[in-house]
């Protein structure tokens, strides 16, 4: 081999390597952070495989990331352009290559193929609701503390009353991105609040002061956001209070615009109406009755009328429906069909809730996907100081026959929130399965089959 000919061999080699390793480099990239995503029946896990019933298979490199495009964008149309841009960036690759993937993929989602819906002379969307879980989660940030104080100028019941207001209005609008701190705590302290005492007693980022002016249409509220660490002036502004529902939400964009990194939740309760609708359905729901339920529902429903945007009452209309079954008022398979129609809403609007992942994993339990539960579960379950993850993965233990787990699940619920009725009603349906015939109902009455006597007979306790 001549040396010109050494030459050019070795510089080949050499780009081949350079292309190699970028090509290296670009793969683990688009591999980090680890992410997987669950979806109806389905799994599929950081590591390109995609599950479906303890069954899987490996996606190849270009189909998978056609799919982890479209399973991170769910619900919105991914353009073609776009797609052989991401996947084929080192080429001008033809449309063909990309319509031969779509094939491909509906092609191992069976009988879900209709999941990829092609948007002509635009793209494709999956329309299907995705949950992704991302490893990174697991290390979380600093979540923010704000503290509401009773306004000034008011009667002490009227500035406790306007305080609570205040309160679940910025919990709902706000969600688990910033911790309120509830009035109960500041309850002890002298009222009109001793501010300084306060401050000096309870730790908060931020404090939110103000007082009452005027009356009727004229009221006004001047409020103030304080910084906790150096009780500095962040803002000072009068609101028109006339109209509580739109002061309420005033006050909201005052916290988010002046609060660093903090945001509304897009699934905020936009309305005063709506927000009363909501807690009158979760009071009717804690009492956990036949007609507590049937007002649950209609309760949830009027909330979803004047604010469809608001998952939590989405979460609320499913936990009507479950409690129905539970209870044996209705169909039990309408009722899980209804139960997931509407957590494929809240899944819509606040994909990361751990309030809608809960019951999107007990409801992929009682569909008899457990491994899929299984994922669901296992984030859930690092949020685990909420009651319901408790109570809903006890319903699922039960579902599968472990009733010593479910029994434990029900404690961990019970010492959460312990006037919690569905799981005191929950233990003593347990307590009955020493019979076996209530272990055989709920499976069987979920998948459509008639009522056992062990039914009718719960009823009578309910």
């Amino acid at each position: 081999m001549s040396s010109l000919n050494l030459i050019n061999h070795r510089f080949n080699r050499v780009s081949d390597l350079s292309i190699e390793k970028s090509q290296s480099m670009d793969s683990a990239t688009d591999q980090s952070p680890v992410r997987s995503y669950v979806f109806d029946h389905w799994q599929l896990q950081s590591d390109g495989t995609l599950m479906r019933d303890g069954q899987g298979v490996h996606v190849p490199p270009k189909e998978l990331r056609v799919l982890r495009l479209l399973l991170g964008s769910a619900g919105t149309v991914i353009s073609k352009d776009h797609l052989l841009d991401s996947v084929w960036p080192e080429a001008d690759a033809a449309e063909e290559s990309l319509t031969r993937c779509i094939y491909a993929l509906r092609k191992l989602l069976k009988e879900n193929k209709d999941f990829i819906a092609t948007v002509y002379g635009q793209g494709y969307r999956f329309t299907c609701a995705v949950v992704e879980l991302d490893a990174s989660n697991h290390a979380r940030t600093a979540t923010l503390t704000l503290a509401v104080l009773p306004f000034r100028n008011l009667d002490e019941s009227a500035a406790l009353d306007l305080q609570d207001v205040m309160i679940r209005q910025l919990t709902a609008a706000f969600g688990e991105t910033l911790h309120i701190i509830p009035s109960g705590l500041m309850a002890a302290y002298s009222q009109p609040v001793d501010v300084r005492t306060l401050v000096g007693q309870l730790s908060a980022d931020y404090w939110l002061s103000g007082r009452c002016c005027g009356s009727g249409e004229r009221q006004q509220w001047s409020v103030e956001l304080i910084r906790g660490r150096d009780h500095a002036l962040l803002h000072g502004q009068t609101l028109d209070a006339g109209d509580v529902g739109e002061a309420l939400g005033a006050l909201t964009s005052l916290v988010a615009q002046r609060a660093p990194g903090l945001r509304p939740v897009r699934n905020s309760c936009s309305s005063y109406p709506a927000a009363v609708a909501y807690l009158n359905g979760l009071c009717n729901l804690q009492q956990h009755t036949p007609q507590s339920l049937r007002d649950a529902l209609v309760q949830f429903r009027h909330c979803l009328q004047l604010a469809g945007n608001y998952a939590a009452a989405w979460c609320g209309l499913a936990d009507a429906w479950l409690g129905k079954a539970m209870l044996g008022l209705c169909e039990q398979g309408r009722a899980a069909d209804e139960a997931h129609s509407a957590i494929s809403r809240a899944l819509s609007l606040d994909p990361a809730s751990t309030q809608s992942l809960v019951r999107l994993a007990l409801l992929t339990s009682l569909r008899g996907c457990e491994d899929a539960a299984k994922v669901l579960f296992r984030r859930c379950l690092l949020d685990a100081e909420q009651a319901d993850v408790h109570f809903f993965y006890a319903w699922h233990h039960w579902f599968w026959r472990r009733n010593e787990q479910a029994a434990q699940s029900l404690e961990r619920c019970l010492r959460h929130d312990p006037d919690c009725v569905r799981a005191k009603i929950f233990q003593d349906r347990i307590a009955l399965n020493n019979s076996g015939d209530v272990v055989l109902m709920g499976r069987q009455t979920l998948q459509g089959a008639e009522k056992s006597p062990a039914l009718d007979s719960w009823r009578c306790l309910a």
